[in-house]
């Protein structure tokens, strides 16, 4: 099934699209804002400035040196979108990367199409850009599409529509911003996934979901090992502890060392007191051969071990 086109709010494609005799021009449902001069011109480095709303504050070094030295070889291919400024001065709308690898590369001019745009549409711009870029991991996406819903009072479904997006991919992302940051900075670091991520939501404790985030990165789980780490988690948890021992109601002393033991372990651990004073067991509860070989791992019991 085809996808639909995205949407970009209030005449954002017509600023983000840059008229190019040799691509096509994407089209938008909304009125397009109007060109100050046709076509593109070439504006000195130093006349351009960057766009004070712009939520991207990090350039990586070697990401702008890449940049840099294909401009050095190529020059700049796509041009960069400005507003007027004052006297001989523009604001960047789209391309800041490109002007800042410009100036790395020693280029004097840079090839730039002039636009009117308000200051609430330099901001969505820019959210929006940074929004689509390949390379934006989780997390900073997330923050991207709750600075938007912030920003202009909208509902995730309402900016999944703005964008042209699902709605529930939109919701998805948000809700990673619940996530410990602990966990969060992990997959910025691309040691956790998205879909590790998003696994991680359904256990409700912080705690928890860090021991299982830690856990998923120590033994290179996939998301399907991790979903089915986290139901054993749930199952775990959903025990009641109030019972055992021939239906002796237990103390909160033992109630409480058992949750202790199953933060501890990720699974589900009954204390037992016995009649006589001072006995009882401890039972450790596995879902799996693997589940259980995690365990042994996690207490240093090793086969043969003496």
């Amino acid at each position: 099934m085809p996808q639909p086109p995205r949407r970009l709010g209030r005449g954002l494609s017509a600023i983000l699209s840059v008229p190019d005799p040799q691509v096509p021009s994407s089209s938008s449902v909304l009125p397009e804002l109007p060109i100050q001069a046709a076509g593109t011109r070439m504006i000195k480095v130093s006349q351009l400035r960057p766009n004070p709303s712009q939520p991207r504050r990090e350039f990586p070094a070697d990401q702008l040196k890449a940049l840099a030295d294909s401009i050095a070889r190529t020059g700049i291919i796509q041009p960069i979108a400005v507003r007027p400024a004052g006297k001989d001065t523009y604001e960047i709308i789209v391309g800041e990367r490109r002007w800042r690898a410009a100036q790395m590369a020693g280029v004097s001019e840079v090839p730039a199409v002039v636009r009117e745009a308000s200051d609430e549409q330099m901001l969505e711009v820019a959210l929006v850009e940074n929004i689509f870029r390949e390379d934006l991991n989780a997390i900073d996406r997330a923050t991207a599409y709750k600075r938007y819903c912030d920003t202009f009072g909208l509902t995730a479904e309402q900016v999944a529509q703005r964008l042209g997006e699902d709605r529930t991919t939109v919701t998805n992302y948000i809700r990673l911003l619940d996530l410990p940051a602990e966990v969060k900075q992990w997959v910025v670091e691309n040691r956790l996934s998205m879909g590790h991520a998003r696994c991680l939501l359904g256990l409700t404790s912080a705690s928890m979901r860090v021991q299982v985030a830690k856990e998923a990165i120590e033994r290179d789980l996939s998301v399907r090992d991790v979903e089915k780490l986290v139901r054993d988690r749930q199952a775990a948890r959903s025990v009641p502890s109030g019972s055992g021992g021939g239906g002796k109601v237990k103390r909160p002393l033992i109630r409480e060392l058992e949750q202790t033991f199953v933060r501890a372990l990720g699974t589900r651990v009954e204390i037992v007191e016995s009649a006589r004073k001072g006995k009882g067991r401890v039972i450790i509860h596995y879902a799996s051969l693997e589940d259980f070989d995690r365990l042994c791992e996690r207490l240093n019991v090793k086969p043969g071990a003496e």
